[in-house]
């Protein structure tokens, strides 16, 4: 079985956790319809997690089980008395195998998945490592972090505050990459209405390793990585977005930017839709900051600062005139 993509899996746990949204559902069915693999691999891990929910083990047909077996390790033509002592060894092997695997996926490696339902939402695992998350963003990690490494997947946005342990490293699998750590704080932005995967360390160092090509760059305290879906290019820079952690914060800067920008951003934090019905001069700049502020407050700011005026109508915000 070749590996399956990490954004596949997070599907796979949404769906077994009945969280999965009607585009996910279809994509997932997508996955399944394009190989033969892909259907199988996905039948026998919702029957996994079928008969976990069961409080016995479901009626296991020996005969059948039986047949595949033989068919696979001897010819027809074997001898009875080796036949009947594969035979008995197939139902211990079928038995055996199917408790394994129910005990994996219930006592030894059962996995939480939450969906944020806002922003700033907080989760602690189990070495209490913190981790943020921002609205709808999907984190999937075990109840318990067992072997040699700490390893979670995700899907979203969220900020990372890691426990350091040397002797256990941390992995964040997203989308086609992995973050790999020790012990440090850092944001990474996956969100699925964005061509990339941005990385962005506040503290400490991380490796930042595309899956595909395998290609990684280090990145310490004020880096950014950036990882682009569509060519699977991955580049590292200073990060200069100062408003990176908003989301989180509920603090932004702007310093000296100009007012479309200031909108754009504005758009993203509050999920607001404020949109022009007027040419904006690049001259028009902005520079103040606001700290945990609604969106009523920050355009009353800028109303009187730009001579600006604007209409609601429901969500919907239109600006009309500026005076710069």
């Amino acid at each position: 079985m070749k590996e399956i993509d990490n954004h596949i899996e997070t599907l796979i746990a949404r769906k077994i956790n009945g969280e999965i949204t009607a585009k996910e559902s279809q994509a997932l069915t997508d996955w399944a319809a394009t190989t033969p693999e892909n259907a199988r691999y996905l039948a026998d891990v919702e029957k996994i997690y079928a008969y976990a929910g069961k409080e016995s083990l479901p009626p296991i047909n020996i005969d059948q089980e039986w047949q595949r077996f033989k068919n696979t390790v001897q010819p027809q033509t074997s001898p009875a008395p080796a036949a009947n002592w594969l035979r008995r060894a197939a139902s211990i092997v079928v038995i055996a195998v199917l408790g394994y695997f129910i005990w994996n996926n219930t006592v030894g490696t059962q996995t939480i998945t939450i969906t944020a339902q806002h922003s700033g939402q907080e989760v602690m695992l189990p070495d209490s490592s913190v981790v943020t998350l921002n609205k709808y963003a999907v984190l999937t990690y075990p109840r318990q972090f067992s072997g040699k490494s700490r390893t979670v997947q995700m899907a979203g946005e969220a900020f990372f505050a890691v426990t350091r342990n040397e002797n256990k490293p941390f992995t964040v699998n997203v989308g086609l990459s992995t973050v790999e750590v020790l012990g440090t704080s850092f944001n990474i932005n996956a969100r699925q209405d964005n061509d990339r995967i941005a990385v962005v360390v506040t503290t400490g160092k991380v490796r930042f390793t595309s899956t595909t090509s395998k290609e990684a760059v280090i990145l310490t305290k004020g880096e950014k990585g950036i990882l682009m879906k569509s060519n699977n290019v991955l580049t590292k820079t200073a990060n200069d977005d100062v408003n990176f952690m908003a989301w989180k914060t509920r603090k932004i800067i702007f310093d000296d930017v100009e007012l479309d920008e200031v909108i754009q951003t504005l758009n993203k934090l509050y999920e607001a839709h404020v949109s022009f019905s007027t040419d904006v001069s690049k001259d028009c700049k902005v520079t103040v900051t606001f700290d945990n502020q609604s969106l009523d407050a920050i355009l009353s700011v800028l109303e009187v600062t730009l001579d600006l005026e604007y209409r609601k109508s429901g969500d919907i915000i239109e600006v009309v005139k500026t005076g710069c």
